[in-house]
Formats: structure tokens, C-alpha cells, sequence
């Protein structure tokens, strides 16, 4: 999915199956951020536009405006999480390895003795 922004309002409206106007009151809600061109002019991204789909398909089965920007939140709020769970598990599972690592190579030296002191009893 492209974050690179080339389409043009009437475009990204086509596109997600909307009316420029409805893009616009999308816009006015902060429900999407397109991009600036230096003259000012909207540009929308692959990814503008699945969430635009988005939008209509939570707005078709009675999900309001407010509900609409609230879910987004949640669902990049999830995502960040999921994020650093990922991160947190996969230091879980480096230090695990190291640990495990180490307590291979010392147990021969703790075993090792006691092992010894058995045997000569």
C-alpha cells in the first residue's frame, strides 16, 4: 500500500465510491489528512483511500461521524500496542536465549563438583 500522495480530490472520491463533498466533510471532521501540494491543493494516497472505504463501510452500517473518528483512534491505538508487545516479546525472547546460553555453559561447573563430591562417597 503507497503512502505516496498523486490523487487528485475527484480522483480519491471515484475511487472510494464517494462525493468529493462527502471527502471534504471527511476532511472538516479530521477523519483524513490529505496531503498539501505547495499550492494547496488535496492529494491522496492508496492508503487515504482505504481508509476512505473504511469510513463508508462503518458509515453504511449505521456507525456515525463521531463514532467513525472514535474507532479509528482505538484502531491505531491497537496498532501501536501490537507494536510494542512485538518489540517487548522479542527482547523476551533474546534474553531467554541469552540465559539459556549462559546457564548451558555454567552448569557444567556447578554440576561438575557436586557430581564429584557424590562419587567419592
Amino acid at each position: 500500500m503507497s503512502n505516496e500522495a498523486v490523487y487528485i480530490i475527484s480522483v480519491a472520491a471515484e475511487l472510494a465510491g464517494i462525493h468529493p463533498q462527502t471527502l471534504r466533510i471527511y476532511e472538516r471532521k479530521g477523519l483524513i489528512e490529505p496531503y498539501r501540494t505547495p499550492g494547496g491543493t488535496r492529494r491522496y494516497s492508496e492508503r487515504d483511500i482505504n481508509r476512505l472505504r473504511a469510513i463508508q463501510e462503518l458509515t453504511a452500517v449505521g456507525v456515525n461521524l463521531e463514532g467513525v473518528r472514535r474507532i479509528m483512534e482505538l484502531e491505531k491505538a491497537v496498532d501501536q500496542l501490537q507494536g510494542h508487545l512485538d518489540a517487548v516479546k522479542s527482547e523476551l525472547a533474546q534474553v531467554r536465549s541469552e540465559t539459556e546460553d549462559r546457564l548451558r555453559t555454567l552448569l557444567p561447573d556447578i554440576v561438575r563438583p557436586r557430581l564429584s563430591d557424590l562419587l567419592d562417597e
